[in-house]
C-alpha cells in the first residue's frame, strides 16, 4: 500500500494556530463569496436522498456541518490535523453528526462504497503532484456510492494572472492550478465521470468547483 506523502499543506495545519488561522479565514465578513459558494454546494447535495451520508474530508473547522444538517443529511468529518477536528466537533452536537476521524484523502480510513458523498474541498490546489492528487480522487472514488464533490484552482481566469505575477516576486508556487480539462481526464483515470462545473464568474475567478460521479 503506497504511503501518503507528507505535503506542505498537511504539515501547515497540524497546530492549533493554524486551525485559528482557518476559522478567520472563512469568515463571510472577510470572504464575501461563502454564500455563492455553499448554493453550489447545496445545490448539488441536494440531488441527494434523504439521510444521505456526506463525508467531508479534509473538513476543516466543519464549515459544512450545519449545510449537510439542513439538507437532511448525515455527515462524518475526517481531517489530518487534530486541532481542526477540535474546533469542527464545536459546531454541532446533533445526532445526524456521526462523527469525525482522523484522515489523510490519499488512504481513508472507510470501506468501499461506504457514502453517498465525498467532498474534497478546498484542497486540490494545494496539490502540485499529479500522482498524489490522483490517489485522492481514486480514494474517494473508492468510498463513495456516486457524488464527488471538488473545488480548484484554474489557470484560465484574470485572477490566476495576477496572482501568478504576486508568485513571481514572492517565490511562493505552493499552490496548483489545474484545467477543467485537466481535472476530467485525472477523475476519468480514477473512475469519475465530470458530470458539471461551476465558478463565481468563470474564467474571471480562479476558483471553479466541480461535480463528479461514480462510474464503476
Amino acid at each position: 500500500m503506497t504511503r501518503p506523502t507528507k505535503t506542505p499543506v498537511k504539515q501547515r495545519r497540524t497546530t492549533e494556530q493554524a486551525a485559528l488561522n482557518y476559522v478567520q479565514s472563512r469568515d463571510p465578513k472577510r470572504y464575501k463569496r461563502t454564500p455563492q459558494e455553499e448554493a453550489f454546494v447545496r445545490g448539488w447535495l441536494q440531488k441527494l436522498p434523504k439521510n444521505a451520508l456526506v463525508f467531508d474530508c479534509p473538513c476543516g473547522v466543519g464549515r459544512f456541518v450545519n449545510t449537510a444538517l439542513e439538507m437532511g443529511l448525515r455527515y462524518v468529518g475526517g481531517d489530518v490535523a487534530l486541532p481542526m477536528i477540535q474546533h469542527a466537533r464545536k459546531v454541532s452536537d446533533a445526532s445526524s453528526v456521526l462523527g469525525f476521524i482522523s484522515s489523510d484523502a490519499e488512504q481513508l480510513p472507510l470501506r468501499d462504497d461506504s457514502v453517498d458523498c465525498v467532498m474534497l474541498w478546498r484542497l486540490l490546489h494545494h496539490i502540485s503532484d499529479e500522482a498524489t492528487r490522483m490517489r485522492m480522487l481514486r480514494e474517494a472514488a473508492r468510498v463513495s456510492r456516486g457524488m464527488v464533490l471538488v473545488s480548484f484552482h484554474h489557470p484560465l481566469s484574470f485572477t490566476f494572472l495576477r496572482r501568478l505575477v504576486q508568485r513571481v516576486f514572492t517565490g511562493d508556487w505552493e499552490i496548483c492550478d489545474i484545467t477543467h480539462w485537466r481535472l476530467r481526464r485525472e477523475a476519468a483515470a480514477c473512475g469519475l465521470e465530470m458530470v458539471e462545473t461551476k465558478g463565481f464568474n468563470k474564467y474571471v475567478s480562479i476558483n471553479w468547483f466541480a461535480y463528479l460521479r461514480k462510474t464503476r
